[in-house]
């Protein structure tokens, strides 16, 4: 049977452990059992939602442009046009979709 990770941490890191023999010799060498903290308080709706997202097929991009490109974008970028609908228009300009 398989044991629940659990999060261990120690004066200089942490560690998520599944072993039981391993949680039991970091816990005898003063490691500390802890519970983590969601970064937000939204971030067990945020989890959900992207993970719906996903099985719907979306794509997450991260996308780093250098300054003249950042400005050539922002240029292309029409009164309340938000980044998403900015690329699809100018991929249909272009014939591509």
């Amino acid at each position: 049977m398989k044991t629940k990770p659990k999060l261990l941490v120690h004066p200089s890191q942490c560690r998520t452990i599944d072993n039981p023999v391993e949680i039991e010799r970091l816990l005898s060498q003063n490691w500390l059992l802890a519970k983590p903290r969601p970064k937000t308080g939204m971030a067990k709706r945020m989890r959900l939602l992207r993970a719906h997202r996903r099985a719907e097929g979306w794509l997450s991009l991260l996308l780093w442009l250098s300054p003249d490109q950042a400005a050539a974008v922002k240029a292309a970028l029409r009164k309340n046009e938000s980044y998403a609908e900015l690329l699809i228009r100018l991929v249909r300009k272009q014939s591509l979709l």
